[in-house]
């Protein structure tokens, strides 16, 4: 009867995580566009309205990003702390190859969450297509956020 409750729970908490990160894709929409960047960081990108401005896009949408990710997050250990709330931001880099790089937790409330973040975004194998900035394959950072709640 315990297993059966505890796998009920844990069905439930997946449930919960997914429909939390998806309800914050808007949120993560209107970071990126306050987090693009070119190949030196600390120069500006051309204006959003150019035509041959694009940011990075993962193969499938922001969706199969965030399944990406949640693949690899493990909900039952949290479960097991009793942590049922908690927030962090990450950044990172898209390269001229797709590829993510440079990988930082820029903020969190827990370390168990700061780690299995961490880890799942590190375990993201599938390659982005890289943004554009003036017709030219361009470095871009990019920020996702992740908002945990199990109630």
């Amino acid at each position: 009867m315990l297993k059966t409750n505890m796998t009920v729970l844990e069905g439930n908490m997946k449930k919960y995580l997914t429909f939390i990160i998806l309800a914050f894709c808007v949120v993560f929409i209107s970071a990126q566009k306050d987090s693009i960047s070119n190949n030196n960081i600390t120069k500006s990108v051309s204006p959003a309205g150019s035509a041959t401005d694009k940011s990075p896009e993962f193969p499938g949408g922001h969706q199969a990003f965030v399944k990406e990710i949640l693949s690899t997050f493990r909900t039952s250990l949290l479960s097991s702390l009793n942590i049922t709330k908690a927030r962090a931001v990450a950044s990172f880099v898209i390269e001229t190859d797709g590829s993510m790089t440079d990988i930082k937790i820029e903020s969190y409330e827990n370390d168990i969450i700061k780690r299995e973040f961490l880890k799942s975004l590190n375990s993201v194998n599938t390659k982005w297509i890289p943004g554009v900035n003036n017709g030219i394959k361009t470095r871009m950072k990019m920020r996702q956020p992740l908002i945990f709640s199990l109630e």
